[in-house]
């Protein structure tokens, strides 16, 4: 009896390390979609207004819908204007309607900054009509806050059994006021602490980054530097937007930088501001390691209603430009643009 109890036991023990070695080899995967600078204030806001552009993501809707998490950086306050989308005294002060936030959510937005120079065209009233219409609408947002915070706390998204963590920050802002405390700034020592204590949280960090020169090939030296300081704080992705047009896409350590991934809903008649791509990024968890397994480059005309419909010469163009600006390599496979990571 007590040889059959010792084989009993041992047969235990063996499908039990049997079993956990299969959970931890074991892999998750989630798929985050991020785009750039989104306006749903002047003639896109009249149109939701009017009801005559009552969805300006449709014509790429069947590429949101395929991704776990969905980010794009909000540059317009969502605020109820009297049907006012635009300032009377100047085109770059915005606003959109509040079916806009419900815009976001049927487009398959899952979380938006709200950290930019925009944040307050409408006032400190208009952000927390913002953020209060992202939420009944249930978008995530980061970034800013309705109440005067000592750090603007991060968001945290479950997508496939892993935590991804979100933090957003902004180099300026367009209008003077009560901010403090609602908007995050970006300062390097409070930034750096603020990915550190999230990185404890959660299985993959992604910051991001409002700021630098509009319509710039590059980001500028400071801007540089403090894109540099996010990644070396530990941040996994960093993503820029503010320049309005695609730059380059840079590998530190192993974090990868999208210094701008330009426009995605906006209207602006500039050539490289009608043209941009959005970053497709696989995530990988095995047992308590997240990993960026890879990054798909999706080109696509960026407008009031953006859409994949450039021509090969169009996308041959945007290839060239990401390739002289960046220290990655962009390799085409099967159809797709893909980042050659070094790892």
């Amino acid at each position: 009896m007590k040889v059959r109890w010792i084989l009993l036991v041992a047969v235990w023990l063996s499908e039990a390390e049997f079993v956990l070695c299969q959970r931890g080899d074991s892999v998750r995967t989630a798929t985050i979609l991020m785009f750039g600078d989104v306006n749903l204030g002047r003639q896109v806001g009249q149109g939701l207004l009017k009801g005559t552009m009552k969805d300006p993501f449709a014509r790429m809707k069947p590429v949101l819908q395929r991704a776990d998490c969905v980010f794009a950086n909000l540059e317009s306050p969502i605020s109820d204007q009297n049907g006012e989308t635009e300032s009377p005294t100047s085109n770059y002060v915005f606003c959109a309607p509040p079916v806009a936030a419900k815009a976001l959510k049927l487009a398959g937005v899952t979380i938006v900054s709200t950290a930019n120079n925009h944040a307050l065209d409408y006032s400190l009233q208009g952000l927390c009509e913002t953020l209060l219409h992202l939420d009944n609408a249930g978008v995530r947002h980061v970034g800013t806050s309705a109440d005067s915070v000592r750090r603007v706390p991060p968001a945290i998204l479950t997508c496939k059994g892993m935590t991804v963590g979100f933090l957003a920050y902004t180099q300026s802002v367009n209008e003077a006021g009560p901010w403090k405390g609602r908007l995050a700034v970006f300062d390097s020592i409070g930034a750096a602490r603020d990915i550190t204590r999230l990185k404890r949280k959660v299985d993959f960090v992604v910051v991001s980054f409002h700021g630098g020169i509009e319509y710039a090939d590059e980001p500028d030296a400071r801007t540089r530097r403090q894109l540099v300081s996010l990644a070396r704080a530990g941040a996994d992705i960093v993503v820029g937007h503010h320049a309005h047009v695609p730059q380059g896409i840079d590998t530190i350590g192993t974090c990868v930088v999208f210094n701008s991934l330009g426009n995605f809903v906006f209207n602006q008649a500039m050539p490289w501001a009608k043209r941009s791509y959005g970053a497709e990024l696989k995530i990988e968890k095995r047992g308590n390691s997240a990993t960026l397994a890879s990054v798909r480059l999706i080109p696509f005309r960026a407008y009031k209603q953006p859409a994949m419909d450039l021509g090969a010469p169009e996308v041959d163009s945007l290839v060239a430009r990401l390739r002289r600006l960046s220290n990655v390599r962009i390799v085409p496979q099967n159809d797709s643009l893909f980042v050659f990571l070094h790892n």
